[in-house]
């Protein structure tokens, strides 16, 4: 009889993360695309809390990968633009930027709906982790967007510390639905944030690839730019009103605080890259800047993306 060595577990992109010593755990990170994770805000805060800095843009951790990889680590920073605690939506979330290749490769998102069955891997008391299973149940929680999550009465485990910053998954696949952040007393109740309310600060290959089969990526860096001048960006009330009359699917991934190039840029590739909305976006923009000099210089930036000529 032979004896076969086990079959080591496949790589998977939920991590966990530490702090910068790797001494104490904190919760979970979840791979979204190559040197990319999401987190909870609250996770880095914890992590961070010895060094005497504040936890924001720029905070480090510690990053490991104990399911199918063991030996792997990193070190994460978060994004300039990618931090969101308390003061705005999505309250608690955080995207890190990894300092070597990921073990694994990124979550495959997806959308919720309300009864779907999920399951959470977190990392309270084992290395490799333990699951829970439930059924979202719709909105609710500390803040607006959370989506309840209620953990089967008969699981064996319910949502304890080292759970912060997991993936909710589809229970029969693994698609990302979203991120868990809170969770009651008991553990029998979690809340998520969905991914769809996760500003998309980090890239994605759709959004390269879209641009450079309609123009390339110069032109909706130029597209980008070119708005930049516009006094519809410029004023903060005028950009508000602009940010209230886009597509819902814009709004929901789009801050109209972020800095003007950032705004700019994240209007165009989603708008273009992932929506097909450049064509509305630009009328919605061209009846308030009413056909300026800045407007025309938008439109021929954006002339190789629409598939017409400038002018």
């Amino acid at each position: 009889m032979s004896h076969l060595a086990p079959r080591p577990l496949a790589p998977d992109w939920q991590l966990r993360v530490t702090d910068r010593g790797g001494t104490a755990l904190h919760g979970a990170a979840v791979l979204v695309a190559p040197g990319y994770a999401i987190t909870c805000a609250h996770v880095v805060s914890e992590a961070v809390a010895g060094s005497g800095a504040p936890a924001g843009p720029g905070s480090a951790v510690r990053l490991d990968a104990p399911r199918g990889l063991p030996g792997w680590e990193a070190a994460a920073t978060v994004a300039a633009d990618g931090w969101w605690w308390e003061g705005s939506a999505p309250w608690d979330a955080a995207v890190l930027r990894l300092d070597r290749p990921a073990p694994a490769p990124p979550a495959a998102p997806g959308r919720y709906r309300v009864g779907d069955r999920v399951r959470v891997l977190g990392f309270p008391r084992a290395e490799n982790g333990l699951w829970v299973t439930g059924r979202t149940t719709g909105t609710g929680g500390s803040r607006f967007g959370y989506v309840q999550i209620d953990v089967d009465s008969r699981a064996g485990f319910t949502v304890l510390p080292g759970f912060s910053g997991s993936g909710v998954r589809e229970e029969r696949g693994n698609a990302l639905l979203g991120l868990l952040c809170e969770a009651t007393g008991s553990g029998r109740a979690g809340w998520m944030i969905p991914m769809e309310a996760i500003p998309r600060v980090w890239p994605t290959e759709r959004t390269a690839a879209d641009a450079a089969a309609n123009g390339g990526r110069e032109a909706l860096t130029r597209t980008a730019q070119a708005m930049t001048d516009l006094r519809t960006l410029l004023l903060p009330d005028l950009r508000l009103d602009l940010y209230v009359a886009l597509d819902p699917r814009l709004r929901r991934r789009l801050r109209a605080d972020q800095d003007l190039l950032s705004f700019a840029t994240q209007l165009v590739s989603l708008a273009h890259g992932e929506y097909g909305l450049l064509d509305e976006v630009l009328a919605l923009l061209d009846a308030r800047e009413d056909g300026g000099a800045g407007m025309l210089r938008v439109r021929e930036a954006a002339a190789p993306l629409l598939g017409s000529p400038p002018g």
